[in-house]
């Protein structure tokens, strides 16, 4: 199946602000439900390593745009230590 070039833009209580990553998925995804879209983007991170431990969240909502190609996101990160970092996020293609 071919790919296409994501960009997540994510907002996180704990960061510096706002952080970019880009990753490849299938050229379908678009089309997947807005859970599914965020959770290859998740995927990503996890296989990544971009975390020190294993990526757990919890999806508060996520609400795709067919018509631009967006999903928007928001939830938290759950740490091994329990503690909850909040997230804004926004997912489309390059």
């Amino acid at each position: 199946m071919a790919k296409v070039k994501c960009r997540a833009v994510i907002m996180d209580y704990a960061g510096e602000g706002e952080n970019t990553y880009e990753f490849e998925a299938d050229d379908n995804l678009f089309d997947q439900p807005a859970d599914e879209i965020v959770e290859a983007f998740m995927r990503h991170i996890d296989r990544r390593k971009l975390l020190n431990e294993p990526v757990r969240y919890e999806l508060d909502g996520a609400t795709r745009y067919p018509d631009k190609r967006l999903v928007s996101a928001m939830g938290a990160l759950l740490l091994k230590d329990g503690a909850r970092l909040p997230f804004v996020m926004m997912i489309s293609p390059v």
